[in-house]
C-alpha cells in the first residue's frame, strides 16, 4: 500500500509540475516570453565568448581581467562596440587598473550581441528590457564613424 502510495504521489507532483510550467509559460506575454529566450541564450553566449576573463559569475578574473561593472554598463553603445571590436585601452574598475586588450569578436552577429547584452543588463546592470538588434545596429553604425 506504502508502494502504492509512494508511485501515485510521485506521478501527481509530477504532473502538478508540468500543469504549473504550462500554465506560467502560457501566462507570460509574447515580450516576456521573448525576454526570457534572450537571457537564455545571452548567457550561452556570454559562457562561450565572455565568461573565460570576466569569468561565469561577471566577477573577473583577480588582477588579470576585469568585472563586469555597473559604471561601464551605464553607456550601452561603448558596450556594444567594446563586445564586436575588443577594447585596447585600460579600465579601472573597483579602483583596480586593468591593462590587458579585451580580444574582439568580429563573427558575432547582431542578435547575438543583443542576446549578450540582455542576459548582462538583467543580470549586473539592474535592466530588464530586452536589448534590440536595432539598438546593436545603430551602436555599430556609429562605432565605425567614430
Amino acid at each position: 500500500m506504502l508502494h502504492f502510495f509512494r508511485v501515485s504521489f510521485f506521478r501527481y507532483s509530477a504532473l502538478s509540475s508540468v500543469f504549473l510550467l504550462v500554465f506560467f509559460f502560457s501566462c507570460q506575454s509574447e515580450e516576456s516570453t521573448k525576454h526570457a529566450q534572450y537571457v537564455a541564450e545571452g548567457y550561452t553566449l556570454f559562457q562561450t565568448h565572455c565568461a573565460n576573463c570576466h569569468q561565469r559569475d561577471g566577477k573577473g578574473l583577480s588582477n588579470l581581467y576585469p568585472a563586469i561593472a555597473p559604471e561601464y554598463l551605464k553607456d550601452k553603445a561603448k558596450v556594444i562596440c567594446w563586445i564586436k571590436n575588443g577594447v585596447n585601452q585600460s579600465v579601472t574598475v573597483n579602483g583596480k587598473t586593468f591593462n590587458r586588450p579585451m580580444p574582439a569578436n568580429p563573427a558575432l552577429k547582431e542578435l547575438e550581441i543583443a542576446e549578450i547584452m540582455t542576459y548582462m543588463y538583467t543580470t549586473w546592470g539592474n535592466d530588464s528590457k530586452i536589448i534590440t538588434t536595432e539598438t546593436v545596429q545603430k551602436a555599430l553604425e556609429q562605432c565605425v564613424s567614430n
